[in-house]
């Protein structure tokens, strides 16, 4: 590579034609020669000042940077190839193959190996880089080809464990878009991500909103219905003064997800924005209605509101689920019946449950049997069913590790509470605003006796 850099310089001494302008070739040239020099040397400091400067010519010469990155090592060169690759990720046309499969490659070179400590210098680059290397792999069916860089580069922009990136958002996603449910668990349940730091990793007011949005996506798709919710709940209630649409689709799903978990709507907390609450109210009246129907436990209203509203339902994704309701409401009426009867005939379970034939009760309840949701025998000659207290022995190893664990997570979360408010309480931002909105509400409450 760079003996044909050095054929270029030579060509732009002659006037003979060259793919490249004699000065788009000494720029790429001085590029190349200085992300090396300064890389060599570790004055990043000194190499990111020259890039940024430079930022506006590698635009211009857009075609001719795809022969730069070769000759650029990730470990080594990783601001350089962050700032090419961030230029190219704005022209990359998702409509040519050829130029997305290249685009490709560049990236997953950068994400997969590249170094943090140059990474992080430049968090929103990185991320925006990300962004497109996500798009561009959805945009040729492949989203699970970058699941694994992503996976990478969100560890290798963060600046400790803890801390939330952009990239994190774009892992759910790709992992949504592929399916693959299993990857977005291991985030979920490995990750505590509750440092947020803008000026560390570029994150986001929407990184956020579409994090906790896709979260419950996947706890939906792994029928962990109560995280669900509370994902839901966190996308729809964070601080807003505008009706977001991801808060929309995030509460027009916690209600589908809540009915599934519990059986009723979601408790709406008082810190809701205004705005949202407003919409709220009168804004979703095909997931108000199908509540109100499973609230009187008869799967035929709620079959009713389903059918009445499908095509708002399949607008919005969620028919799957509201039709996961009628099945979570007759799961739930027999559940309630064991709580009554030690012994009951099919027929009784049938009719309780508001289900068509007798084949039909025996199947829920061979489903509950083997899910765990209830203990019973069924005595197929009699068409009895016989109910009894669960067989779990909560005296077991197993039983103990699990408690020990919730135990241990709960004295973690109440360590990290206390880190962030004794944090919150010297932050000098967070005490000016208390001070601003007590001075407010004194002025308004001596108002209020003005009045008076």
């Amino acid at each position: 590579f760079f003996s044909r850099l050095i054929a270029l310089r030579a060509a732009s001494r002659s006037p003979s034609p060259s793919v490249f302008t004699p000065s788009a070739a000494m720029s790429l040239a001085d590029l190349v020669t200085v992300i090396n020099d300064l890389s060599a040397a570790s004055q990043f400091n000194q190499l990111l000042t020259h890039l940024q400067s430079q930022e506006e010519m590698m635009i211009q010469q857009l075609p001719q940077l795809d022969e730069v990155l070769p000759a650029l090592r990730p470990m080594e060169h990783s601001l350089g190839m962050v700032f090419i690759l961030k230029a190219k990720a704005a022209a990359v046309p998702l409509s040519n193959l050829q130029a997305v499969h290249t685009f490709l490659q560049q990236c997953r070179r950068l994400l997969l190996e590249g170094d943090p400590v140059q990474v992080q210098m430049v968090p929103s680059h990185f991320a925006t880089v990300c962004a497109k290397f996500a798009n561009a792999a959805v945009a040729i069916a492949a989203p699970a080809a970058a699941l694994r860089p992503l996976q990478h580069a969100a560890q290798v922009l963060q600046p400790s464990p803890a801390h939330f990136t952009p990239v994190h958002t774009e892992v759910l996603r790709v992992a949504l878009l592929a399916r693959h449910y299993p990857a977005a668990a291991r985030l979920l349940d490995a990750s505590d991500l509750l440092e947020v730091a803008k000026e560390k990793t570029g994150v986001a007011p929407r990184d956020l909103l579409l994090y906790h949005y896709y979260a419950g996506l996947a706890c939906c798709g792994l029928h962990r219905f109560s995280d669900a919710v509370r994902y839901f709940t966190l996308c729809y209630t964070a601080p807003t003064h505008v009706v977001h649409a991801a808060m929309v689709e995030a509460y027009k799903k916690c209600v589908l997800a809540s009915l599934l978990a519990t059986g009723e709507q979601p408790a709406q907390p008082k810190y809701t924005a205004l705005p949202i609450q407003r919409y709220i109210k009168t804004g979703v009246p095909a997931y108000s209605e199908l509540a109100e129907a499973f609230a009187t436990r008869s799967p035929a209203e709620l079959r009713s509101a389903i059918t009445k509203h499908e095509a708002t339902f399949a607008r919005d994704r969620n028919l799957g689920l509201a039709r996961q309701c009628v099945g979570a409401l007759v799961r739930r009426s027999i559940r309630s019946l064991t709580q009554a009867y030690l012994t009951l005939s099919l027929a009784d379970i049938a009719a309780a449950a508001q289900l068509e034939s007798l084949a039909e009760a025996e199947g829920h309840v061979v489903a509950m049997v083997a899910a765990g949701d209830i203990s019973a025998t069924i005595d197929e000659p009699r068409g009895m069913v016989h109910f009894s207290e669960s067989a779990d022995a909560f005296d077991s190893p197993g039983a103990v590790a699990a408690m020990e664990a919730s135990i241990s997570g709960a004295i973690g979360v109440a360590t990290k509470l206390q880190a962030m408010h004794a944090q919150l309480c010297t932050d000098s931002q967070y005490l000016s605003r208390v001070m601003r909105e007590r001075v407010q509400s004194r002025w308004e409450d001596d108002g209020m006796g003005m009045g008076k």
